[in-house]
């Protein structure tokens, strides 16, 4: 069963004065048969945040042979994370939504009466005393708690449990404490938080005896349509899914020679391998079971990279990023184990989806407040991106930023709207179709309630009742002295509000109307060139065609051949 890591460990390098002051407390706390210490796991429940933090640090100030491991906001919660964090010592409040602590403590008493409960609470009712006592918590303290009633408390419940565990028992306890400490171990020296060639050598040699020294490859795993899970299916805990990942992920892996351990973000699962285990055949014969096992029995499906050969663990971090890109050059369709290898040979040659001139057209859609035309911006990019089937993650990724990207000043308000576009690694996740498609969705509805939020009603702006009126009249011979006298503003001012509130100058955005309206005509007319010049705005098709170009990049020709739909009387 794999072990817990608190966000703490993770993020602590064994050097620090946190991990080295863990590693002295082991000489005083209980021993297995072999003589290994061993750290006893505490899990605090509080629904305040407040609480629970203050809690966890009292915990750390006490310097006993304990470990917070987990924090839940609730008893539901707390149950779903227990066989995850797999706790000695729970500390709860009483005061609880969704599941009060006399609940929980009854869930407890009746499912995992091996764990040992003290209770805090800032209620002397006589409901929460007796449901402490009926259900052997060890411990009642009031708040406000001080340390030595915290101490007194949680050394009771540390002697309870350490002779509540079998010689079994703490045999199994002292495994899992080896594995949490060679997977910090690794995610530390990944993270380039342990550096130092010295204590690299000396902890491998502790903890990975069986594998190293020697040449090895990494592999990284992902799951595409991970996020999406942990949200539908586990009520956003992404941990507790990745606890039934990584389980299965030891079950199919258990006979090989090799370790896993989760990467910082806790979205990927790591795979270490000596290079006689390390062939592509051999990863893929070792990955096949384990995503048959993730597809039957979640619906997931493996996304892979894999490393070079490296000749010691110091060029650990070097290994994760190369297959962390090699994973994200595999197609972004598909459901089939993916595996992309550094001996794969070359990276698809991935095809634009969003050009830079769809980014400047969504980019003044959103500073005009033209919510309709972003819209339909977005639905397009999202149609050509389900049709493209060389797409790979790394392209869909890719081109997803280019709408962030155009959003430019806006991104921050529009980012608001929705928790998955205020995720900063919210791209980093999107593995599939599907998941590029609710992205693009949420970010539409987001940009069109920014608009409506910021934009005023009516003729209350004048410059967006002047971009209005540009938006009906653009192929007139029309100056920013014409809309000055006709609005009754200066010139200058005119233009100074102008750009301060579209992001472009007049002639730029008069410019902008004639080159979406050409395109348009393009696509659903067979008008000839000549006459698509006239009708947005230039007598002169030459001058037409050379400003189409700069715009878009092609001529008015080239524009209509490339469009999915030919009309066969077209002419120039």
């Amino acid at each position: 069963m794999s072990a817990f890591v608190s966000p703490m460990a993770i993020r602590t390098g064994w050097k620090s004065t946190a991990v080295r002051e863990k590693a002295r407390t082991y000489a005083s706390g209980f021993h297995t048969e072999s003589g290994e210490s061993c750290l006893l796991k505490v899990m605090v429940v509080d629904d305040e945040s407040w609480g629970r933090k203050s809690v966890s640090k009292m915990i750390a100030e006490l310097r006993l042979d304990v470990e917070v491991v987990s924090e839940a906001r609730n008893g539901a919660e707390a149950m779903a994370l227990i066989p995850v964090s797999q706790p000695h010592i729970i500390v709860t409040d009483m005061n609880m939504p969704v599941m009060n602590g006399q609940q929980f403590l009854e869930q407890l008493y009746h499912r995992y009466n091996h764990i040992k409960v003290i209770v805090i609470s800032g209620h002397t009712q006589f409901e929460f005393m007796k449901a402490a006592v009926t259900y052997q918590a060890c411990e009642y303290v009031l708040k406000p708690v001080s340390l030595a009633d915290l101490k007194s408390a949680m050394i009771k419940a540390m002697e309870a449990s350490r002779s509540h565990l079998s010689i079994e028992q703490r045999q199994q306890f002292a495994s899992e404490m080896r594995k949490l400490q060679t997977e910090a171990f690794l995610q530390n020296v990944t993270g380039r938080r342990i550096a130092n060639a010295a204590d690299i050598v000396y902890r491998s040699a502790e903890l990975l005896s069986d594998l190293l020294p020697g040449r090895y490859r990494l592999v990284v795993c992902m799951l595409r349509r991970f996020r999406e899970l942990a949200e539908t299916k586990f009520h956003g805990n992404a941990d507790l899914l990745m606890f039934s990942v990584e389980n299965m992920m030891n079950e199919v892996t258990r006979e090989a020679p090799l370790y896993v351990y989760k990467s910082d973000d806790r979205m990927r699962l790591c795979l270490l391998l000596p290079e006689s285990f390390a062939s592509g055949e051999a990863i893929r014969q070792l990955l096949q079971p384990f995503h048959a096992a993730v597809n039957g029995m979640l619906d997931l499906h493996v996304v892979a990279g894999l490393s070079s050969l490296r000749d010691s663990l110091e060029q650990l971090p070097e290994a994760f990023a190369e297959a962390n890109e090699l994973l994200r050059g595999n197609l972004l369709q598909g459901t089939d184990l993916a595996i992309y290898a550094a001996d794969s040979g070359k990276p698809l040659n991935c095809a634009e989806v969003f050009s830079g001139f769809d980014a400047k057209l969504l980019h003044q859609a959103i500073a005009a407040g033209q919510a309709s035309a972003a819209r339909r911006l977005l639905d397009e990019f999202a149609r050509k991106a389900e049709a493209a089937r060389s797409l790979t993650i790394q392209g869909a990724q890719k081109e997803l930023r280019k709408l962030v990207s155009a959003a430019g000043s806006h991104w921050e308000s529009i980012a608001a709207a929705s928790t998955l576009l205020s995720d900063q690694r919210a791209i980093d996740g999107i593995m599939s179709v599907e998941a590029l498609l609710n992205y693009t969705s949420q970010l539409s509805t987001a940009i069109e309630r920014h608009i409506v939020e910021t934009t005023a009603p009516g003729a209350a702006n004048p410059i967006s009742e002047i971009a209005a009126y540009l938006d009906e009249h653009y192929f007139e011979d029309i100056g920013l002295i014409d809309i000055a006298t006709r609005y009754h503003m200066d010139p200058s001012y005119l233009s100074k509000q102008f750009k301060s509130v579209t992001g472009e100058n007049f002639i730029e955005y008069v410019t902008r109307k004639r080159m979406e309206k050409a395109c348009d005509l393009l696509r659903e007319s067979n008008r000839k060139i000549n006459d698509i010049s006239e009708l947005v705005g230039y007598e002169n098709q030459r001058y037409f065609s050379q400003v189409f170009k700069k715009f878009t990049g092609q001529t008015p020709s080239e524009y209509r051949e490339l469009q999915p739909i030919v009309f066969p009387n077209a002419k120039n």
